[in-house]
């Protein structure tokens, strides 16, 4: 390529930040606001020399804007925090959970090394719901059933049986739960026919190579290749990171997606003939071990396998012949002497069966050894840069001006040392406004992060390093210019709104939205002119933003613990977050803050004030009542409307201050309590909406029950027949939500729609959600029964459910079953989103 005999022109910034283009548009701005006074703007102007000053520290100011974004987010050492930060990399938000069968069929192959292939079917059991209930058909590898007795067959099979109902179970999305897990046998099979190889290549090594690939063909396995090699041969991170990440490498989708399908000989075909070493393939086909010709699999509920020739009748099966150097004729196979074909097929197969050990060894090797993604995915790193270092543009002013670091000669007359002092003074704000925006650039980490902060705009102090001779100019003491330049900036700084659109930025990365309009109405339990409870919303969905996004369909893991854990639906954390609950999305029970405290939720007695002054003794206590003690009627008023402090009216009577509650406005007043002044009546005032509001924040939460779990299982003699029957509405593709209605957001109508639409938006589009909301006492009843329910399924599935624990957990489900039917029924009124 020649190369042009010119240099390119210099093009003006597009953003207008070089020199040339700042300093016209100074000078134009300078002839509309005064060009009836100043009408010299040569070089020896005085004024046209500050205005090229200042236009050259703004270019240095673009300039440290216009750095890669790492570098503004590194530390010292060029590392970045990504975790502050919210950046994840591609493994991590890339992949999904498992949403197809094949999905799951990876997961269970990738964590089970003595499977060599599992099917995922939809169960079809004799009884009951059949919407999200799996079947696996799992056929073990030969080396795991290598030299195996009897027992310990059996032992192998029922541990990974329940191998592949824990990685279910662990992956598992709402609505699904698995069936039953089948071990399938498999059915021997041999490759027979003629196949023309040249001789640049070990004939052992061509056999070994044929058989492995139409080995792993034919029983539908997965092909397991290191991450780094894909990405080496072009594979993109999306496709490489599509579905759910597998720990050992990257899986490509296999060939079947049922068991007991014919078995492909073209396909078979192809695959031969792509093998290094083999000129055509003359003919082929499959047959028994007795040598006669079968087209696929003959009994069902079966898989097909290839062996590998065993006997020196099932070595002839399958020829290898050479080209012939002259083109005509094919030499070596075509032996007419069947003994000495034999003793040579014989030779050639004890060759292949070491390179084929070979081989499966490192397919072993590759699929066993979990995958380092460190080449593959280097964290970035930047390049630490001292961005909020400022360098005076005085500095570069003439001498004659008597503002850089010479100063004014000792022997220069007042005037001139006044004069420069007060240039210096008049450039000040000019080089402080400067010197904060870089000290702004510096902070970009701390603005781009999930940290709790006090202020998005920053300053910093000028002292004589950086601005030479300021501090003289100083009528405060140095150590009090950073804390005044902070209020100062401080009063222009709108830390919630600025903080609230930084996040939506880190949010829009991820392609989520987080509006919270809505929620804005049912700030119950904070400062009505505070917003930083929305920012701690968003910053706590931020933090959690790949497992909210990736597993926004999961179920919870059953075999482990869920009473009093975060074990719960990923839906559930989500929903948690956006209806702004302050406390942790535990699985726990919702009564137990006022059991703890002895508090019993009444109707608004006849007694009202005798009634509400024991209220309001027992709440302000704040401890946790001592077993034994007394319980306390509250009433519902109190506990709902106390949290507003409107509802408080101090009122003097005599010599006392008495503290009235009117829930209701004027129409009704009670007294509270009486106090000597209105310090203390007001203090007790704080005291009691602090203890309401505590409360009411303890007992927000809600519950999701999924149907499909509570299915009858039937009894231990005979699994086929179920101990129970449910409604046919009831076990299918549906879960129950269960709500406190005793709180003051959750006793607001308008908050209970909020609520269930935000559950109905999030929740996977195929589930059928009911809801529930339950009074002091029946929430009391169903915690019971959902906490022994969950107690039972997680010793049920430890035991494969089998023995009393079926009994047990149908028994368990039995009555949490009729608790939900119970109230579906008593609600008939209920609205549902769809």
């Amino acid at each position: 390529m020649k190369t042009p005999d010119y240099i390119d022109k210099i093009v003006p910034d597009r953003d207008g930040l070089d020199f040339d283009a700042l300093r016209k548009s100074g000078i134009a701005m300078l002839q509309e606001l005064c060009g009836e006074n100043w009408t010299d703007y040569n070089l020896h102007d005085p004024g046209v020399t500050i205005l090229e000053q200042l236009c050259y520290g703004l270019t240095d100011l673009a300039y440290r804007s216009e750095f890669a974004a790492e570098d503004y987010l590194a530390g010292a050492a060029g590392q970045i925090d990504f975790e502050r930060h919210a950046l994840h990399s591609a493994d991590q938000v890339f992949p999904s959970r498992a949403l197809t069968q094949d999905d799951y069929r990876k997961i269970i192959y990738d964590e089970i090394s003595e499977i060599e292939d599992v099917w995922v079917m939809a169960a079809e059991p004799a009884h009951g719901p059949r919407q999200g209930l799996y079947t696996m058909l799992v056929k073990l590898s030969d080396s795991a059933l290598a030299d195996l007795s009897a027992p310990a067959l059996t032992a192998l099979e029922q541990r990974v049986r329940q191998a592949v109902c824990a990685v279910f179970i662990a992956h598992r999305n709402l609505g699904e739960d698995i069936h039953d897990v089948r071990i399938v046998r498999t059915e021997a099979f041999f490759l027979r026919g003629d196949i023309q190889i040249h001789s640049l290549r070990d004939p052992a090594a061509i056999l070994a190579d044929i058989f492995f690939r139409c080995a792993k063909q034919v029983i539908s396995g997965f092909r397991v290749d290191r991450y780094e090699d894909m990405v080496a041969q072009g594979m993109s991170l999306e496709r490489l990171f599509s579905g759910p990440q597998t720990a050992h490498g990257y899986l490509a989708n296999s060939v079947f997606s049922e068991s007991g399908n014919d078995i492909p000989v073209v396909k078979l075909i192809a695959l031969i003939q792509a093998v290094d070493g083999v000129e055509h393939v003359h003919r082929l086909g499959l047959c028994d071990q007795d040598g006669k010709s079968v087209a696929g699999v003959a009994a069902s509920g079966s898989v097909p396998r290839l062996q590998f020739p065993a006997t020196p009748q099932q070595s002839l099966f399958l020829r290898l012949h050479f080209a012939s150097s002259a083109g005509g004729r094919q030499a070596s196979a075509d032996a007419h002497d069947d003994e000495l074909h034999v003793e040579k097929a014989q030779i050639v197969l004890d060759d292949a069966r070491m390179e084929l050990k070979k081989r499966q060894f490192e397919f072993n090797a590759v699929r066993n050894s979990m995958q380092s993604l460190e080449q593959v995915i280097p964290a970035p790193a930047g390049v630490r840069r001292p961005l909020h270092d400022y360098y005076s543009i005085q500095h570069q002013f003439p001498a004659i001006y008597g503002i850089n670091q010479y100063g004014v000669p000792g022997s220069a007359p007042l005037k001139s040392k006044v004069s420069a002092r007060q240039l210096k003074a008049y450039l000040f704000l000019s080089e402080q406004l400067m010197a904060n925006y870089l000290q702004n650039l510096e902070e970009i980490p701390r603005i781009f992060s999930i940290d709790s902060l006090q202020q998005s705009y920053y300053s910093q102090v000028l002292d004589n390093r950086s601005l030479p001779d300021i501090e003289a100019l100083y009528v405060r003491p140095m150590a009090q210019i950073g804390s005044i330049l902070a209020a100062t900036v401080g009063k222009y700084d709108k830390l919630e709104d600025r903080r609230s659109r930084v996040i939506d930025v880190l949010l829009a990365m991820f392609g989520e939205e987080f509006s919270q309009k809505s929620l804005r109405r049912f700030n119950y339990y904070e400062e009505r002119h505070s917003g930083q409870w929305m920012i701690d919303n968003k910053l706590a969905f931020l933090r959690h933003i790949v497992a909210l996004s990736r597993d926004r369909a999961s179920g919870f893991n059953y075999r482990e613990k869920s009473w009093a854990s975060e074990n719960v639906a990923s839906v559930q954390k989500k929903c948690h977050i956006l209806l702004g609950l302050k406390a942790r999305p535990l699985l726990r029970s919702l009564s137990h803050e006022l059991v703890r405290h002895n508090i019993k939720l009444v109707p608004d007695a006849a007694d009202a004030v005798a009634s509400y002054e024991s209220a309001s003794r027992h709440l302000l206590q704040g401890a946790a009542a001592a077993p034994g003690s007394a319980w306390a009627n509250v009433p519902a008023p109190l506990f709902t409307k106390g949290v507003n402090l409107e509802n408080y009216v101090l009122e003097r009577v005599g010599d006392a201050v008495v503290v009235n509650f009117q829930p209701y406005g004027r129409a009704k007043k009670v007294s509270l309590s009486r106090h000597r002044d209105a310090g203390e009546a007001e203090q007790q005032v704080q005291k009691l909406h602090q203890s309401l509001c505590r409360l009411n924040v303890a007992s927000e939460g809600f519950h999701i029950v999924e149907h499909i779990l509570l299915r009858p299982r039937g009894s231990s003699a005979d699994a086929s027949q179920p101990a129970r029957t449910v409604p046919d509405d009831f076990c299918g593709l549906r879960v129950s939500v269960v709500f406190p209605s005793w709180t003051a957001r959750f006793s607001d109508p308008d908050f209970r729609n909020l609520a269930q639409e935000t559950l109905c938006r999030n929740l996977p589009a195929h589930i059928y959600p009911e809801f529930h909301w339950l009074d002091f006492l029946p929430m009391r009843d169903f915690e019971e029964r959902h906490r022994i329910w969950l107690e039972r399924l997680q010793q049920g599935a430890a035991s494969g459910f089998a023995g009393n624990s079926r009994e047990a957990l149908d028994t368990a489900a039995g009555s949490l079953v009729n608790f939900l039917l119970r109230h579906r029924q008593a609600d008939d009124a209920q609205d549902h989103w769809v």
